[in-house]
C-alpha cells in the first residue's frame, strides 16, 4: 500500500519502524515522537491494532475569527489602495469585490453571522 492510501492517525510500519500517519505527506515515530517527511509513493504496510483516534475539531469562536478576518480584509483594502501598487481603477475595484467574495462566502461557510 501506498503511505498516501493510509487515513491519517493509522499506524504502519516502513523500513523496520513503526510510524503513525499525521498529515498528508509527514509521520511520527511512535518511540521518540520525532515527525519525518514521507513520499507519497512510499510503500508501507498498514500495522494491526487500533489506529490513532483524531484529535476532536476545535471549537472557533465566532467573534475572534470575525476580527482577525476584518484585520485581514483591512490590511489587503489598504495594499490595494497603496499607489505604488500601480493598479488602475477598474482593476483595483475588481480585486476589492473579489476580497468581499471571498470574505463573504468564508463567513457563510465558517457560520459567521453576515
Amino acid at each position: 500500500m501506498k503511505f498516501t492510501q493510509l487515513p491519517v492517525g493509522q499506524r504502519f510500519t516502513y523500513q523496520g519502524e513503526t510510524l503513525v500517519k499525521v498529515g498528508p505527506l509527514t509521520a511520527c515515530n511512535e518511540r521518540g515522537g520525532n515527525t519525518r517527511l514521507m513520499s507519497r509513493s512510499a510503500v508501507v504496510v498498514p500495522a494491526t491494532g487500533p489506529a490513532v483516534p483524531a484529535a476532536p475539531p476545535s471549537v472557533l469562536d465566532g467573534t475572534q475569527v470575525q476580527a482577525a478576518l476584518e484585520v485581514f480584509a483591512g490590511r489587503w483594502r489598504a495594499a490595494l489602495a497603496d499607489p505604488a501598487t500601480g493598479l488602475d481603477g477598474p482593476s483595483r475595484e475588481r480585486l476589492e469585490q473579489a476580497l468581499a467574495d471571498g470574505l463573504a462566502e468564508l463567513g457563510k461557510a465558517l457560520g459567521l453571522p453576515g
